[in-house]
């Protein structure tokens, strides 16, 4: 199988908690080996998200979609293509057409609400040059359409009814149970996130700033970008790294995942929060979209809908360590039970299979072929 995904691999939290994820288990459990190749040239993913640079960045881009457009006959000889979000960064579904039209079956992922136009300060021009309306097209073209949750199936399902659930995962050897670490003299929040989501820590502050000012407080950020100060508490920024990702996020003592109600947020597929529960951490989330699913609020994390909740249950899970570590053992149990790499790499195989019987249905030749060749 070639995976069509936006960059190479380790850099976007769309791939890595999915196919990237997925294709140690789908070639050793599932007869799958993937490919990936990647839509951004390294020139363009080191320019995407800094400030300006409009023109250098379209000439980037469109070097990039002639580059991919120049190497579509290499999907010809794939029994399966994955399309992660869009073929191409630019423009619309052409290639995806293109695919449709000579019968290579194809598998559509998508774990945001990515048919919503989501301004971006670093890149407003380039959010609709994707044309985010093309979604709905691409998912009518492929053999089967992957997503996170049920919000993003809802609207895939206005489109097709070939869709599943397949949830973002945690690989549990690389976010293992981590114990409580640091000498208690500061209680620390952590959350972690890309500049891009940094806004939604944002929402957080005047509750943070409530909190910092009622006892010792860190907030540990691990980010590609740190956040402006905070008052009434230390600010500990991280560089985000993926070698030590679950380590840096063990220094804190809770995890927190505040989100906006609105129709991209509702497509959120709980990243965040399964990646503090794993290692023993317990989530506090807002109420939006997924989260209601995954948190049991009291069990295995609190849900927080304003800002006199999210202080009161910070507060709360500060002055009480067996609380805390009973909720994390309840998060790591939550995300052995659903939430594991293993669980969604045969759930996405499901997916695949239902791709190529549907071709096959079709009187695709290749279709047919030995599921051990994908």
């Amino acid at each position: 199988m070639i995976a069509l995904v936006q960059k190479a691999p380790g850099i976007a939290p769309n791939q890595r908690f999915r196919i990237e994820q997925w294709s140690p288990w789908l070639s050793r459990e599932h007869g799958i080996d993937v490919e990936l190749l990647p839509f951004e040239s390294p020139a363009l993913t080191a320019v995407l998200y800094q400030p300006g640079s409009a023109s250098l960045k379209a000439r980037l881009a469109l070097g990039d979609a002639l580059r991919r457009w120049r190497g579509r006959r290499e999907l010809m000889e794939a029994d399966a293509v994955l399309v992660v979000r869009e073929a191409s960064l630019i423009g619309g579904a052409w290639l995806e057409r293109w695919l449709a039209r000579r019968g290579v079956p194809f598998v559509y992922d998508f774990d945001d609400a990515i048919w919503t136009v989501e301004q971006s300060a670093s890149n407003g021009l380039m959010s609709l040059a994707r044309m985010p309306w093309k979604v709905g097209s691409i998912c009518r073209l492929a053999g089967a359409v992957t997503v996170g949750n049920d919000y993003l199936a809802s609207f895939a399902r206005r489109h097709t009814s070939a869709v599943h659930i397949v949830r973002t995962s945690i690989d549990i050897d690389r976010f293992p149970l981590i114990p409580e670490q640091g000498d208690g003299s500061s209680f620390v929040v952590v959350w972690t996130g890309s500049h891009s989501t940094l806004a939604h820590l944002e929402m957080l502050r005047p509750a943070l700033e409530r909190l910092g000012a009622l006892l010792p407080l860190t907030l540990r950020v691990v980010c590609d970008r740190s956040p402006e100060p905070f008052r009434n508490l230390t600010l500990d920024y991280v560089p985000w790294r993926a070698d030590s990702e679950s380590a840096d996020l063990a220094a804190g003592h809770v995890g927190i995942m505040p989100l906006p109600e609105t129709e991209f947020a509702r497509g959120k597929c709980g990243c965040k929060a399964l990646q503090y529960m794993a290692i023993g951490r317990p989530a506090v989330v807002s109420p939006v979209g997924i989260n209601r699913e995954i948190i049991q609020h009291g069990d295995n994390g609190f849900l927080a809908e304003d800002e006199d909740a999210w202080v009161a249950r910070l507060l709360e899970l500060s002055g009480d360590v067996e609380l805390r570590r009973r909720m994390g053992a309840r998060g790591r149990e939550t995300v052995l039970e659903g939430f594991t790499a293993e669980h969604s790499a045969a759930a996405f195989a499901r997916a695949v299979d239902a791709a190529l019987l549907t071709k096959s249905v079709a009187g695709s030749p290749r279709a047919s072929r030995s599921r051990a060749r994908l």
